[in-house]
């Protein structure tokens, strides 16, 4: 008894001492309540100078008030990555391989919330906290307060001031009523946070860095996952836990958030907290037609409905009566049929889904079941909408009605037509006399049905366009489409008139089919020719003005003969007056056009003249150039080249004017162009000769040896027997052979002496030849010694 009284009496003394320790350091008298709810304290005395404000107002505070000085053990702002964890980068979020919701916390990383300027008003202030309050106006001052771990801010020579769990907004009313009793009258007081206090808190399970984390009060729980790199591919969406001293207090769920904005209960994290990611209760894939095909975490009671929610819906070509679930149950694969039209629309009515399943949207399929087509020679034709009780006529005043070229005596309705799986249609044979009278009751307005083809016929479709034909004399020679009523001088018209040149006592028409008024058709008959008259203004005489034209007529305007425009000679080279001269008559020979040419100049080379003449029509080489008409009947002639147009004709000008009216004065014709050249003084020597050369002609020698021996002789192989020379007007001549004697040609002015070679295999055949001819003088010889004796 003694004992135990010795030994509670330090305990007591111990107490004691706490109690005016506490006394002494908390003298400030605790706060009390006004009327508007916040805390009040008492004030020292207003209107302080500034250094007194300076002294009054200063944080006294301790700078390390409220830190946790164990803070820095739990940082772990890096995060350690395990190499062996496949961090290749983002996926797709819109991949099936994805999650839908997962990428909310790869965004959350982003956003660093201590940066705040401003926290939310509801905001708790708590141990670490920096309040700023800035004076101006009245008084200027500024200064930083850190809660301390008492839960108070300590201005000097005002007290401290408790906020600590007071929200943002009531800290800013109690300061501003408590600094308003201490400045100047008229000073402005602005009170805001400035770096917010750090906490720890603890996040475990499914996420790839579990871990504790230094962050900002401002932080919520989705930050925080987000710097434990986000959820794992079996971390749960749908039910994130907060606990606080071993309670749950918050339980979060992503998809509502993704969906409405909606974080659950307003709830600030405190040091220490835990955050806990549980496995995933469920996961589906849905495929196909979907707005956003993916993963999902379902919960429990979730099904079709809620999928269909969080997927966005159906796209608008979805099977949406028939999807898909394929399901994995008893170790086998099965697949169920769901309407997704049922369970939208009535009420209570879903179908949950499992784990692991599978869920399908197939696409509609083509194919339009409510149309009927027509065709053919009506205004609109086209894929119409079938309405129930439509008839023919009312699709054919849908599409605009008939035509006047709809041919109404026949026209087809082919029964399913429109579907291209069916194999075969009904057609059915209307008449369409009856729509112009608007006869709905009439028997071939027959009932429609989904997928009929109409088909009308255009009457062209049943005969050919009529054309006439003028050919000859016109400016537009060539097919002209009849029409009704045509008279031979409207022909003439649209063929663009007579030429000058055309033959007006002279225009055939020929015939081959007549028109048979009984029968209303063209009967075929024998070719008719018929000739007739016409003036030059075109004024047919009065009978044949009245001819009308018929089917395929052939109209033939024949040329005049005696018709003929200037027809010009051109001479060129050295003539006294080169140019164009027109023939005087179509028998007007050369010696005549050199006179009017005023004869040769000085150093003309007659027997150089050569003749340059066009082919005409009548030459079998003569390629006709294609002629067209421009819209007034003008004559275009098109690009087309014509090969070999001019080709030399090789005259004896020199004979022509010696022996006049001879076979040497040629007659010449349009077109023709005759060349005197300069008289060339040289002799070209080519072939195989040792040294082909131009050589100065000399008048003493004419021979084609002294040519040669000037070019050094005879080069290897020469074929002596075919030597030619060819003179200045292109004609050429042979050298003339007898046994193995060589008659070469004459060698005039401008003459080329060519030596061609010998062909291979010549040599037997001439040593042959040389020996029959050696042989024949022996033989001449003998015969005649023999005869002798």
């Amino acid at each position: 008894m003694h004992r135990g009284s010795m030994v509670s009496i330090p305990r007591l003394l111990l107490l004691l001492l706490s109690v005016i320790v506490s006394t002494i350091t908390f003298s400030q008298p605790p706060p009390t309540t006004n009327p508007s709810g916040v805390p009040t304290i008492n004030t020292p005395p207003v209107n302080l100078t500034n250094p007194q404000l300076q002294s009054v107002l200063a944080d006294g505070n301790n700078t390390d008030a409220g830190k946790d000085r164990n803070a820095d053990l739990y940082k772990n702002n890096k995060v350690y990555k395990d190499s062996l964890t496949d961090n290749s980068g983002s996926k797709n979020e819109y991949s099936p391989k994805n999650t839908y919701g997962a990428n909310v916390f790869s965004n959350a990383a982003q956003t660093n919330v201590a940066e705040l300027s401003t926290p939310p008003l509801d905001y708790p202030i708590g141990v670490g906290d920096e309040i700023i309050v800035s004076l101006y106006g009245g008084a200027e001052f500024q200064n930083n307060y850190v809660v301390g771990s008492d839960g108070s801010i300590f201005p000097k020579g005002m007290g401290k001031i408790y906020v600590g769990g007071l929200v943002f907004e009531n800290v800013r009313r109690l300061l501003y009523s408590r600094f308003s009793a201490v400045v100047p009258v008229g000073t402005n007081i602005d009170i805001a946070l400035g770096k917010p206090r750090t906490i720890n808190i603890n996040v475990v399970n499914e996420v790839n860095n579990p871990g504790i984390y230094t962050v900002s009060a401002f932080s919520n729980a989705f930050n925080v996952i987000a710097k434990a790199g986000g959820v794992t591919n079996q971390g749960n969406l749908r039910n994130i836990q907060i606990k606080r001293n071993g309670r749950v207090i918050e339980e979060l769920d992503v998809y509502k958030y993704l969906q409405t904005g909606d974080f659950g209960k307003h709830i600030y994290l405190q040091n220490n907290d835990f955050i806990i990611v549980p496995f995933y209760e469920k996961k589906v894939l849905v495929t196909g037609e979907f707005k956003r095909p993916m993963y999902y975490q379902l919960r429990k009671d979730e099904g079709v409905k809620a999928l269909l929610k969080y997927s966005g819906g159906l796209n608008s070509g979805a099977l949406a009566s028939n999807l898909k679930i394929v399901r994995v149950e008893n170790e086998s694969q099965i697949i169920r049929d769901i309407n997704a039209n049922a369970i939208l629309k009535i009420a209570g009515q879903d179908e949950l889904l499992k784990d692991g399943d599978i869920l399908k949207a197939d696409l509609v399929k083509n194919g339009i079941i409510n149309k009927v087509e027509i065709k053919g020679e009506v205004k609109y034709p086209d894929t119409y909408e079938y309405r129930d009780g439509d008839k023919l006529f009312d699709l054919i005043n849908r599409a605009g009605g008939v035509t006047r070229n709809t041919y109404l005596n026949r026209a087809y309705v082919f029964r399913g037509a429109g579907d291209s799986t069916s194999l075969q249609s009904d057609r059915l044979e209307v008449d369409l006399t009856d729509i112009s009278n608007n006869n709905i009751l009439s028997k071939n307005n027959v009932a429609l049905q989904p997928n009929d083809v109409v088909l009308l016929f255009g009457s062209y479709e049943f005969s050919e366009p009529i054309n006439v034909e003028i050919f000859g004399e016109v400016r537009k020679p060539g097919t002209q489409r009849k029409y009704g009523g045509m008279t031979l001088q409207d022909l003439l018209y649209l063929s663009g008139g007579l030429k000058p040149s055309a033959e007006f006592g002279r225009l055939e028409i020929s015939s081959i089919v007549d028109v048979d008024s009984a029968r209303k058709g063209l009967k075929p008959t024998r070719t008719v020719v018929k000739s007739y008259a016409i003036d030059q203004n075109l004024q047919i005489d009065s009978a044949a003005a009245q001819i009308l034209m018929k089917p395929y007529d052939q109209v033939l305007v024949r040329k005049n003969p005696t018709f003929e425009l200037q027809q010009n000679i051109e001479i060129k080279g050295l003539v006294k007056y080169p140019g164009l001269y027109p023939r005087l008559d179509k028998y007007e020979k050369l010696s005549s056009y050199i006179a009017r040419a005023g004869g040769f100049k000085e150093n003309a080379n007659l027997s150089g003249a050569v003749l340059y003449r066009r082919k005409t029509e009548n030459l079998r080489e003569k390629q006709v150039s294609e002629t067209q008409y421009d819209s007034v009947g003008n004559a275009i002639e098109t690009a087309k080249k014509i090969k070999n147009i001019d080709e030399p004709v090789s005259i004896d000008l020199y004979k022509a004017l010696k022996y006049k009216n001879s076979k040497f004065d040629i007659i010449l014709q349009e077109n023709d162009i005759i060349f005197i050249p300069e008289i060339n003084p040289f002799v070209s020597v080519e072939g195989k000769v040792q040294s082909p050369l131009k050589i100065v002609f000399d008048k003493e020698h004419t021979n084609v040896a002294f040519y040669v021996d000037k070019a050094g002789g005879f080069g290897i192989r020469p074929w002596k027997r075919r030597v030619f020379v060819t003179y200045a007007n292109g004609k050429s001549k042979r050298t003339k052979n007898f046994f193995f004697f060589h008659f070469y040609p004459r060698v005039e002015e401008g003459s080329v002496i060519t030596i061609p070679g010998r062909p291979e295999g010549q040599e037997i055949t001439d040593v042959i030849r040389t020996t029959a001819t050696s042989l024949v003088p022996v033989l001449v010889t003998a015969l005649i010694l023999k005869y002798i004796n």
